[in-house]
């Protein structure tokens, strides 16, 4: 088998693996559908390559309209210097919630691989401090295998209300090469994976309800433009990327 074959199949595998977190899934999505009825958005954040994922889920076809980006430019993956200075700065984590439009009984999805830096922990303690339900979305195991940087020695695991488990292993490597070269990144594609299906569960839970799901249409259809500008009307000034 090759590299490229062996890295499909621990993807396929890890992807596998995730259906043991439907139970938890099925709970998010429930909380974000009852946010949505309330008039809320759902708030997602993630760092360095963990803001891959976030970017994914905000203003794009077939996602879902009320989606606000929680962005802060040093932390942005084309600075990776400067990120891993920055989300191990001690209360940065919170000024970011401070900062943002966070309203009580609304969702926050915090992404992060290690969950181990105080940036993404500290967020997701102010946002509960807040009275919005945190959704975190880390590796466990790489996440126990580090030690934390938390002032408290808290990870993020430690403080969310719901953990979702992409099972990326440690040091998010999936295979080794005959010359001892480790590779095959898993994390941003199982991170997406799983903020799409929290997405897609909170549609799902709206629809059942008899409510039309705010989902944006692709722009390069016929009649996008104004069906996601209808679409969006009720979340102006909520979302940090409008277009």
């Amino acid at each position: 088998m090759t590299a490229i074959e062996t890295y499909r199949s621990a993807v396929l595998e890890l992807i596998g693996r995730g259906a043991d977190q439907d139970e938890q899934l099925t709970r998010a999505s429930r909380l974000v559908a009852r946010s949505l009825q309330d008039g809320g958005v759902l708030h997602v954040f993630g760092s360095g390559h963990s803001m891959l994922p976030a970017i994914d889920a905000t203003f794009r076809a077939g996602g879902l309209a009320p989606v606000n980006l929680l962005h802060d430019p040093s932390l942005a993956p084309w600075e990776p210097s400067r990120v891993s200075r920055v989300e191990r700065l001690e209360g940065y984590g919170s000024a970011i919630a401070d900062l943002q439009g966070l309203r009580r009984g609304e969702v926050l999805v915090v992404i992060s691989h290690s969950g181990i830096n105080p940036v993404p922990t500290q967020l997701a303690q102010r946002a509960r401090e807040r009275g919005l339900t945190v959704v975190a979305i880390t590796s466990r195991e790489h996440s126990l295998a580090g030690t934390s940087r938390h002032s408290e020695g808290l990870r993020l695991l430690d403080v969310a209300d719901i953990v979702l488990d992409t099972h990326a292993p440690i040091g998010d490597v999936a295979l080794t090469l005959e010359d001892g070269t480790e590779t095959g990144p898993t994390s941003t594609i199982l991170a997406t994976l799983l903020v799409h299906s929290l997405a897609i569960g909170a549609m799902e839970e709206l629809s059942a309800t008899g409510v039309r799901p705010p989902v944006l249409r692709s722009m390069n259809r016929a009649g996008g433009d104004d069906s996601n500008d209808a679409v969006l009307a009720p979340y102006r000034g909520r979302l940090s990327r409008e277009p």
